[in-house]
């Protein structure tokens, strides 16, 4: 049985939980070594010691798997008191992001995981432009990976194409040759170190705003979680929890570190409130957002209690407004018996 186990920071937790499956065979009766991991390196302090988290989980590891959406949240979080960070499409450009993605690759390739376990790679996050993805995706096989998400059967069966084009066992014989990917690398924080214009600020604020408003409606509204959300040029792009983790803690970021001001925050909120409101005009049970909203508070915690927010993730204040919903709803519809 093949488990996906995202969100450990480090060998500790990864030896903590190879301990629980061995508890759940020992109470289910299984065969020990029945239940496997796939670790999702996608925590700063995992990617840095992700061959200790492998040697912690040498007898069921079947993947180890880069997550740069996780990953870039929890280097902003993490490192959130060091300084105001990068813009988003900016964090993506610097010298971490390419070590991580690297670093991954050689470590699998030093404890001799092929044959015995695949190299993964992260998610294509633009479910309709999949001539782009049949383009640039193959970049993953040829870094080295053996497998990738991605957010479609449409999209697996074209990258699954990638793989008749590119030998990974030939990709991995030759990356064994180069250098390790530079730890300094991997550990440079992305931090803001130029003065951004206020248009820029705006800019920023407003994609980030719009992405958490998009993603928290119908979270909260609906209960619906990963989809395609429209972003602020209304293109379609795969949101989840992972994207929203980015979005909060880059507005926590910047309103802590005083880039940006809670005043500011509600008036971006309230300004792409009404975009949302456009983009999901046709669905009949759409309700427009405001500030009594349930919906639109949450996405307002999660950007001012982002600094407490444990390791930046959403899961607790989603969960928590989710189930105010669902009983205002409730409520309603009582009233009207």
């Amino acid at each position: 049985m093949y488990i996906v186990k995202p969100k450990q920071h480090g060998p500790e937790e990864v030896a903590a939980t190879c301990e629980l499956f061995g508890r759940v065979e020992a109470g289910l009766g299984m065969t020990p070594g029945t239940l496997k991991i796939g670790i999702m390196d996608e925590e700063r302090r995992t990617s840095a010691n992700l061959k200790e988290c492998i040697r912690a989980a040498m007898d069921r590891v079947v993947f180890i798997n880069t997550g740069f959406l996780d990953r870039t949240g929890d280097e902003i979080h993490t490192s959130f008191l060091a300084g105001p960070m990068l813009p988003k499409a900016e964090i993506k450009k610097q010298p971490w992001i390419k070590a991580y993605e690297d670093w991954n690759v050689d470590m699998a390739l030093e404890v001799s995981l092929p044959g015995h376990g695949q190299i993964g790679k992260g998610m294509w996050a633009a479910p309709d432009a999949m001539a782009a993805m049949l383009r640039d995706k193959i970049g993953h096989p040829k870094s080295g990976a053996s497998t990738a998400w991605v957010p479609s059967p449409t999209a697996a069966t074209l990258h699954s194409i990638h793989y008749h084009m590119c030998y990974v066992r030939d990709m991995q014989q030759r990356l064994k040759s180069r250098s390790r990917a530079s730890l300094n690398d991997l550990l440079t924080i992305p931090l803001l170190r130029r003065k951004l214009s206020d248009e820029e600020i705006a800019l920023e604020l407003d994609n980030n705003c719009q992405g958490i408003l998009g993603y928290v409606v119908r979270w909260v509204d609906m209960g619906v979680g990963c989809s395609k959300v429209p972003d602020v040029n209304n293109v379609g792009l795969m949101e989840d929890r992972a994207t929203l983790r980015i979005s909060s803690q880059h507005i926590a970021n910047w309103l802590h570190h005083g880039l940006i001001t809670e005043q500011q925050v509600m008036a971006s909120m309230r300004k792409m409130g009404k975009v949302v409101d456009s983009q999901n005009s046709s669905d009949p049970k759409y309700v427009k957002l405001d500030e009594s909203r349930i919906a639109f508070q949450a996405a307002l915690k999660l950007c001012f209690d982002g600094r407490y927010s444990p390791n930046g993730y959403t899961e607790f204040i989603l969960h928590s407004k989710r189930r105010a919903a669902k009983a205002h709803s409730a409520l309603v519809q009582a009233s009207k018996l």
